[in-house]
């Protein structure tokens, strides 16, 4: 294990405004926070995922969109973790309110055609925008939390109304509709559950400092809580995404294909279901 000062951190002094409970430049003299850098490697591994079934099912390219904005998520958390630079923290956590502004727009255009249009895209280009202009000069992550809760609240009540309000007429009801609602508890769960774990990180840091020395790295690893948010946020976003693509496939009155959810341990994907097996 490395014991650097932090006037010889490779990357140079913190600069960010947060510097999380994880010790600095303790397995890689290249890497100030190891395992809330790594653990960012699910965003990536769940984005390119989520990108080859939005291609393999023929889905809208827009969803690509929204996946590869999950994985800029990814790569920025990685660079800002690896270096603990403020230009890295803003490459943090801007990409993740113009995810979340998305997100938002997907949630709300849900039909094959648009109902708000470039009204909506302009609203949320100028929230981004907005939040951007004034996170720059406020510079308080307080602020950049309470932004992000907007779009996420926002995100949550209208998956909930969505779901209430499908169609029961809709062939693939009966067999849709219990899993649409598990994978918006999933979603919900994968965030409420890290942000839970992301604030015992916060309040009980020096507790959790203290345990680490007395014990194995890879066990004490398993209490880095940050890098678990970073984990049940990327399940939790790829939950929604599975969501909001299947539910705009149900809701394509110009599409006849119907769609099988298939777990395999914690991950999920659409199948086409095939003419032979819906006979």
């Amino acid at each position: 294990m490395y014991n650097i000062p932090q006037e010889d951190y490779f990357w140079g002094s913190v600069t960010s405004t947060i510097d999380w409970c994880e010790e600095n430049y303790t397995v890689s003299p290249y890497v100030a926070e190891f395992i809330n850098t790594t653990t960012n490697l699910s965003f990536a591994l769940l984005s390119l995922f989520g990108i080859y079934n939005t291609i393999q099912n023929n889905f809208k390219k827009s969803f690509i969109l929204a996946h590869l904005g999950v994985l800029l998520v990814g790569f920025g958390s990685w660079c800002f973790h690896m270096t603990l630079q403020y230009e890295m923290q803003l490459l943090d956590e801007l990409p993740m309110i113009y995810v979340g502004c998305i997100m938002v727009y997907f949630s709300i255009e849900i039909y094959n055609k648009p109902k708000f249009g470039l009204p909506l895209v302009l609203f949320l280009l100028g929230y981004s925008g907005f939040v951007t202009y004034s996170y720059l000069i406020i510079n308080d992550p307080v602020f950049h939390q309470v932004a992000y809760a907007f779009l996420v609240i926002t995100i949550v009540f209208r998956s909930v109304y969505i779901l209430k309000h499908l169609p029961r007429t809709l062939p693939s009801f009966d067999y849709a509709h219990p899993r649409l609602a598990r994978l918006l508890k999933l979603a919900a769960a994968g965030f409420i559950i890290s942000f839970g774990v992301w604030n015992i990180d916060n309040v009980f840091c020096s507790h959790l400092r203290q345990l680490r020395i007395m014990v194995p790295y890879a066990l004490g690893a398993l209490t880095q809580l940050h890098g678990w948010w970073h984990i049940g946020t990327s399940l939790g976003v790829y939950y929604f995404s599975v969501f909001v693509e299947w539910v705009c496939q149900i809701l394509d009155d110009t599409n006849k294909q119907e769609y099988e959810l298939v777990w395999v341990a914690f991950i999920c994907y659409l199948r086409p279901v095939t003419k032979s097996h819906q006979q």
